[in-house]
């Protein structure tokens, strides 16, 4: 006996119906049976909870009058919540055909569309329909909008922030440094003898070499930071409300960490050196983000020409710390 293929089915969207009265629950249960997975709550309390405990609830029907917490109230919360997910749940309000005050006051709370008690399945299905679909097409919607401002902003193979993204941030970091009067600063960083990584291992063992090193400097710096991929082997770090010293002591622990890394290619072990570069707001005379990069890019060179492998702090090419061979 031969067995059709079955096919993966999207699962029913999650309505959270709020209704204390076990007739109307019962009947809406009927209605809605079949296309969709309706979540009950006997009040407004009880529905608070949900939302905040099951985020895969898509729509809210609620009733008005209802003990601990009304459907007023409830909408109240729900629209004045700081999660989009629950701030933006498409709300539909139950309400008798001569409650204009009620209607209008859940109208003003953030409704979305009302059902008139007694309730007709038909109405029911239709409206239902129409606000799940609306509300489903702006999430997407808004998922796409968010994931291609991330792409726009992230290098694909390392996932660091790309050069666009370490300019904004440095300009909205500089600015605050200003108004505050914190310090800024900036690492430079550029991987020693790149060219002949690629030439004598091949580009995809110079991929890894790059993703390694981003994610050394991933591990090692804040949730504040921004780290990104400026150029080809270039990384450069943006340090809000840190100093020069402080700048430093973490530009040496990249430093050494590269340095101990190893990368593993066929029988051979590949082994990495970094130079840096490093400015701070508070010890040069800058007037933007990239006059503070430029210093820090010339200093990472000085480091190059005075043997590589070391952090350069000065425009004289001098180092905090001692640096391997």
């Amino acid at each position: 006996m031969k067995r059709g293929h079955q096919k993966n089915q999207r699962p029913l969207p999650h309505i959270l119906l709020v209704e204390d009265s076990p007739t109307t629950t019962a009947m809406l249960s009927k209605y809605l049976s079949g296309r969709y997975h309706l979540v009950h709550a006997e009040d407004g309390e009880a529905a608070w909870k949900m939302l905040k405990d099951k985020p895969d609830i898509e729509l809210v029907i609620t009733d008005i009058n209802m003990p601990r917490l009304t459907g007023q109230q409830l909408l109240v919360r729900i629209r004045k919540h700081k999660d989009k997910r629950i701030k933006n749940l498409p709300v539909i309000v139950m309400t008798t055909a001569e409650d204009d005050v009620d209607r209008n006051l859940a109208f003003l709370n953030g409704a979305n569309d009302f059902i008139t008690k007694p309730i007709d399945e038909m109405e029911l299905q239709a409206r239902v329909k129409v606000h799940h679909q609306l509300a489903r097409t702006i999430r997407e919607l808004e998922e796409s909008r968010k994931a291609l401002a991330e792409q726009a902003t992230t290098d694909p193979l390392t996932k660091l922030k790309n050069r666009r993204a370490f300019f904004e941030n440095g300009t909205k970091y500089l600015s605050m440094g200003r108004r505050y009067h914190t310090d800024t600063s900036i690492i430079v960083a550029d991987i020693d003898h790149f060219k002949k990584v690629n030439d004598t291992y091949g580009h995809q063992v110079g991929d890894e070499a790059l993703v390694a090193v981003a994610n050394i400097l991933t591990e090692l710096t804040r949730t504040e930071d921004t780290v990104a991929r400026i150029g080809g082997e270039e990384f450069a770090i943006l340090l809000p409300d840190t100093n020069r010293l402080g700048t430093a002591v973490l530009a040496e622990r990249i430093r050494v960490a590269v340095e101990r890394e190893r990368l593993i290619v066929g029988d051979k072990i590949l082994s990495l050196t970094i130079s840096i570069g490093i400015a701070s707001i508070g010890e040069e005379s800058v007037d933007a983000i990239d006059q503070l990069l430029s210093i820090a890019d010339k200093r990472l060179y000085l480091a190059k020409n005075n043997g590589r492998n070391r952090i350069c702090v000065n425009d004289e090419g001098k180092s905090s710390f001692a640096s391997g061979p």
